[in-house]
């Protein structure tokens, strides 16, 4: 069955796309204004709730401060230290205390109902605060929960029975007392407790005018359950302690949205509670007017429609026809663009633009091409030469070993080994022990050469060589310890290979004792190190070459560094991986 032609097919799109709407904001439109409305109005009294919070902890952090300040006070903590009530200087250091007292509460009359300091000492002191009994403060429970704190406040809502009164005769729930206890600075030892009571009227000034919906309201509980503070309304103790966090519940046959918030500080919940359906009143009206909206929108919609549809189907049925003879292979295609404007102009340019790309990029492949197969011949000439220059110096010492010249067959053996590890097949993973051979071989050279003047050492354990390595990333390091250590420094010189594993890594160290290097050469020569690889590096070809191979087949946690050693010369560590895996190598 033949398919319909695009215009069509954008009528029939056009039709779908105008009923949809339609249908949508007919049927499920005041599900989804009312859900839309419902979550604004929880996110509102999430904000509101989360702004009580902050100023409450604000108020706690208040009194908690003016405790702070007076557990420090010299005038309190001398009145703490005395020992009975008869002490030498007790009057005026318990006159001094009270003022710093009476200037906290002075300075917040609306939040601060009294202060009193109780001491081990069994003397206490207060400016609006009074013991109610002969009985010691120090035995109280309010006393001994702040004790039990070892220095952090503790929040006690509505305290009652304990042994104190106040001037002003507040009532047990009006209040909320905050309890830290005081330790002597010069020994740690505990001098008493400081008890300040917080009246919840200064909580309430903050929580009071604020209203959810028409008959909604905000409370604060403890962590108990119990409430610190609510406004009058006869459906705040019906609300379930374990409410918590979002959640509705049916009170006297209505449905109320209860939402809360947790503080970390106080450990009390911040609770909103309003009737559920009271934020939905403007859904119907608005709804009302979304239908009218919709109708006109909907008759625009059909005249756009019918415009669009036979100005656009013309070019993209055009364009269309010039891509399928672009992917059967006809790439000289190309698409009128000066006959149209706007988006339909734009997209033939980028037509015309991609099929330009494409015979490009053709070109180029085939030009990559060819120098890949230029460069692959230039590679096998350039392998013919060191196995070339291989068997002609092994030629050369079964010559030498013919005439009896020994050690011109040693030094031929020696640089004969040295070409066959550099070799490897053409493998990049070899074994230590064959990459220490090949260092071996080239400090014998250097020793034939250099006589007394050089002296090697290797000290590897036997375990450790048949860890695999990349090949060739010792001879250079050992290469530049005799040329920039070792022929520069005046005498014989001496340098030592060695080897350990060190939590899951291989080290490898090359030590000589030349002329050395600066502490701040070896810095800036380290810098460079890390530097990213194929960077720029302006000498050292040989050092940063192995260092770059390292770096980039392990990763940046492994490679070389330098440092001065004890004996005035240079250490490098190669830093490689343990257990590198790599095909078993065949040893020549």
């Amino acid at each position: 069955m033949k398919a319909p032609g695009l215009q069509k097919q954008l009528l029939i799109s056009m039709i779908v796309l105008i009923a949809v709407p339609l249908l949508f904001m007919t049927v499920f439109g005041n599900y989804f204004y009312a859900k839309g409305i419902d979550e604004q109005a929880n996110e509102y009294t999430a904000q509101m709730l989360e702004q009580v919070r902050m100023n409450v902890d604000a108020s706690i952090g208040t009194v908690e401060s003016v405790i702070g300040y007076l557990s420090v006070n010299e005038h309190v903590l001398s009145y703490l230290r005395m020992d009975s009530f008869y002490a030498q200087g007790r009057i005026e250091a318990e006159s001094a205390a009270r003022l710093q007292m009476r200037v906290y509460t002075d300075g917040h009359p609306g939040l601060l109902s009294g202060i009193l300091i109780a001491g081990e000492n069994g003397l206490y002191v207060s400016n609006q605060l009074y013991r109610a009994t002969r009985y010691p403060l120090n035995m109280d429970d309010w006393y001994r929960r702040a004790v039990e704190a070892e220095g952090a406040c503790v929040l006690l809502p509505g305290p009652i029975g304990r042994n104190i009164r106040s001037h002003r005769n507040h009532a047990a729930n009006s209040i909320v007392s905050v309890v830290q206890a005081v330790y002597d600075p010069r020994n740690g030892g505990l001098l008493g407790v400081i008890c300040a009571d917080m009246l919840t009227a200064g909580i309430g000034q903050r929580i009071r005018d604020i209203t959810l919906g028409k008959s909604g309201y905000v409370f604060i509980r403890d962590g108990n359950g119990s409430v610190v503070y609510a406004p009058v309304n006869e459906t705040v103790y019906r609300i379930p302690e374990e409410a918590a966090g979002t959640a509705v519940y049916t009170i006297r046959g209505e449905r109320y949205q209860v939402l809360s918030t947790h503080s970390d500080v106080t450990g009390w919940d911040t609770v909103g509670v309003f009737r559920m359906g009271e934020p939905l009143s403007s859904v119907l009206t608005l709804r009302k007017y979304t239908i009218l909206v919709a109708l006109f929108c909907i008759f625009i919609a059909t005249l756009t429609a019918l415009s669009f549809t036979g100005a656009f189907a013309l070019p993209i049925s055009r364009l269309r026809l010039l891509m399928g003879k672009a992917e059967q292979g006809d790439l000289d295609v190309s698409f009128d663009a000066s006959r149209y404007s706007g988006e339909i102009a734009q997209l033939g340019g980028s037509f015309n633009s991609m099929m330009d790309k494409i015979r490009d990029l053709l070109h180029l492949v085939y030009l990559e091409q060819q120098n890949k197969r230029e460069a692959e011949i230039r590679t096998l000439q350039a392998q013919i030469k060191p196995h070339f220059l291989y068997n002609t110096l092994d030629t050369i010492r079964w010559m030498a070993e013919e005439r009896q010249a020994g050690e011109i067959a040693q030094l031929v053996d020696a640089l004969t080994r040295l070409f066959r590890i550099s070799l490897s097949r053409g493998r990049e993973i070899i074994s230590l022990r064959d990459e220490v051979e090949h260092v071996r071989s080239y400090l014998f050279i250097q020793k034939v050469r250099y006589e007394e003047k050089l002296y090697y050492e290797i000290h590897i354990p036997e375990p450790l060589l048949e860890q695999k390595v990349q090949k060739l990333i010792l001879q250079p390091l050992v290469e530049n310890a005799i040329y920039h250590g070792i022929k520069q420094k005046r005498g014989g010189g001496r340098i030592l290979l060695s080897a350990v594993g060190e939590q899951g890594a291989l080290v490898l160290q090359v030590w000589d004792d030349g002329a050395g290097m600066s502490e701040e050469a070896c810095a800036r020569l380290n810098e460079a190190l890390q530097a990213p690889v194929g960077a720029e590096k302006e000498h050292g070809y040989g050092i940063f070459n192995v260092n770059d191979r390292i770096r980039m087949s392990h990763g940046k946690d492994y490679g070389l560094r330098y440092r001065r050693n004890e004996a005035g010369g240079v250490t490098v560590t190669v830093r490689c991986p343990m257990n590198i895996r790599a095909d078993d190598m065949q040893r020549e």
